[in-house]
């Protein structure tokens, strides 16, 4: 067994927590960005209440929106509703995203989740096909 004094083992313990910090932050910058999310844009009250959404709603949901209802993108995959986030403080959500109710899209962004309810800010989104 190898004898290290405390003075070797704070330093190698440093060493350890700057290089797992270092691959850490070059893992969040280098690859495929941020994650995301593809599904249905909803606005959060009608699709909450009577789970009604779709490009027959998308008048109505828009309208919402405008009003200050939240939207969400529904994963088309594990139906979970993530509310959108404006990407940044004191900013809003893009009026040519929620031009898309009802219709698919994609966001990318972070993914938040509090008190079990789902965030994702919008960093970047398209028309999913």
């Amino acid at each position: 067994m190898i004898k290290m004094t405390r003075r070797q083992f704070a330093s190698f313990a440093a060493v350890a927590i700057i290089a797992i910090v270092a691959v850490f932050a070059a893992s969040r910058t280098i690859g495929s960005s941020q994650p995301a999310i593809t599904g249905e844009l909803v606005e959060t009250f009608c699709y909450a209440k009577v789970r009604i959404g779709g490009v027959a709603h998308a008048a109505c949901g828009i309208e919402c929106a405008k009003r200050g209802i939240p939207l969400a993108v529904v994963d088309a995959q594990s139906r979970t509703a993530y509310v959108l986030l404006p990407g940044r403080d004191k900013s809003s959500v893009p009026p040519e995203l929620i031009a898309q109710m009802g219709h698919k899209v994609t966001i990318r962004g972070e993914i938040i989740t509090r008190g079990g309810n789902n965030f994702i800010t919008v960093q970047s989104w398209k028309r999913a096909s």
